[in-house]
């Protein structure tokens, strides 16, 4: 059986990885706009009077701004794990299928 050169065969390996990495990247996006904001306000009262209990009433606010940004970083990251190995696994039981 013909197999591709290797060079090809590495062009095809970094379109499929470029593609992957779009595409979670993409999807992990749209994932963390949608899903930030519920999280955050779940979740933002206990952060909030933890940080007022420990550190004083000034640190209120500052926990507030760090905890949103950790939320929506959280939210990306998990997000872009999942769908990077989901895309992955896919894309292999799809190839090993086929060939």
């Amino acid at each position: 059986m013909l197999k591709p050169p290797k060079d090809q065969r590495k062009a095809a390996e970094s379109v499929f990885t470029s593609s992957v990495v779009l595409l979670a990247n993409t999807v992990a996006f749209i994932a963390a706009f949608l899903l930030t904001g519920p999280v955050y306000s779940h979740t933002h009262d206990p952060v909030r009077n933890f940080a007022v209990s420990q550190y004083g009433a000034s640190m209120g606010d500052v926990a507030s701004i760090l905890w949103g940004l950790a939320v929506a970083i959280g939210v990306f990251a998990i997000a872009r794990l999942s769908l990077a190995t989901a895309i992955t696994v896919g894309g292999l039981a799809l190839a090993a299928r086929l060939f």
